[in-house]
């Protein structure tokens, strides 16, 4: 609900009620909304209308200027429809829709030279050619120009990165750096001085923040802090708990694919889960236990191609990467960190996987 100049998100799974107040400068629209929207106003070749749509899957806003290009005819299977044409841009890219006078979208041209139709559940299957279709996972990948053997044991990668035009400031923190269009990661050492007795208390400003609980980030629940607590056991040394949590994370969780939006509790009650939810859950289990910890995003490299992936950062003495699915601290060179923060910032690697280009220029083994 909208309330004083706010949206509060109220969330109530697993018993705990969270509640999220996101500031709200204008009115928001939901994407399933939009039909209703166009619906009720009539739309004119050159009307243009400004939008923030508000995802609710990444609790993200997005500003959206939506343009009326003109009224065609569409056919879709055989069948014409008088529709409007539809131009807008979102995260950089231009998408193509169009829609009837109901407003509902009958035709979709989105990211990577997706095509969506409008169709029935049972005319869907027979649109299929037959044919095994792309791999939507390989589809949101960067392709590599060479191969690079052994990936999780690279400690230095160079690469140049062409077809962006926009650089995240996170490619310049501590194990990257950039020059021009060229990104170096070398792995950090695993910390070797003597750290503070648990729970870490003194930390720089930009760590405080990651010692509370957060959205999906519940690691003030007491079955969090229990789990943290009894992982951890009689360890005292953050990183010797940190290790202890990692590996438990590693070896609890079940690596497959999940549709959802992650929760640290969901995660602990399932026990299954992708980079996201291993990522959510280690760094909820990292904060109950008195270590700062934060989300990573961005690319990993693995079979001559950059995807998708999120792993989690803990501070002891200073950031160290940690991958629960990979088992490793610090993370391969191959880790590539574009955003971080909660995983609303996904939505930035959406950006680049259209029009990335990465060429390896050098790289090397423990």
């Amino acid at each position: 609900r909208v309330e004083d100049g706010a949206l509060l998100i109220t969330d109530e799974r697993h018993g705990v009620r969270q509640v999220k107040r996101m500031p709200v400068e204008e009115a928001l629209t939901l994407a399933s909304s939009l039909p209703l929207f166009f619906r009720s106003r009539p739309l004119l070749a050159g009307e243009k209308y400004q939008l923030s749509l508000f995802d609710p899957t990444t609790l993200t806003q997005s500003s959206v200027r939506i343009r009326v290009a003109g009224k065609e005819t569409l056919v879709l299977r055989r069948i014409p429809y008088e529709v409007f044409r539809l131009e807008s841009e979102l995260w950089g890219k231009t998408l193509t829709f169009w829609v009837d006078e109901e407003g509902r979208t009958l035709k979709e041209e989105g990211f990577m030279g997706l095509t969506t139709l409008r169709s029935s559940a049972s005319m869907a299957p027979r649109g299929m050619d037959g044919e095994e279709g792309d791999n939507l996972y390989e589809m949101l990948a960067v392709k590599a120009d060479r191969h690079i053997p052994n990936p999780e044991n690279l400690v230095y990668l160079k690469l140049e990165l062409e077809g962006v035009d926009f650089m995240s400031p996170h490619l310049n923190e501590a194990r990257q750096r950039t020059e021009g269009s060229m990104l170096e990661i070398t792995k950090e050492n695993a910390p070797s001085g003597t750290l503070p007795a648990l729970p870490i208390r003194e930390v720089p400003e930009d760590a405080t923040s990651y010692m509370e609980p957060d959205f999906n980030v519940e690691s003030d629940d007491p079955r969090i802090k229990d789990a943290a607590r009894r992982i951890v056991g009689d360890a005292s040394d953050p990183l010797s708990a940190a290790g202890k949590l990692l590996d438990w994370v590693y070896r609890n969780i079940e690596k497959m694919p999940v549709l959802s939006v992650p929760s640290a509790l969901e995660v602990m009650e399932t026990r299954v889960g992708d980079c996201n939810e291993h990522a959510v859950l280690l760094t909820a289990l990292l904060r109950a236990a008195g270590i700062p910890a934060r989300l990573g995003i961005g690319l990993v490299y693995n079979r001559d191609r950059f995807y998708y992936h999120a792993w989690t950062e803990a501070w002891l003495g200073e950031w160290i990467t940690m991958d629960p699915i990979m088992n490793q601290m610090p993370a391969d060179a191959s880790h590539i960190k574009w955003a971080e923060g909660d995983l609303s910032r996904q939505v930035e690697i959406v950006r680049l996987v259209d029009a990335l280009h990465i060429k390896v220029i050098d790289f090397r083994y423990d």
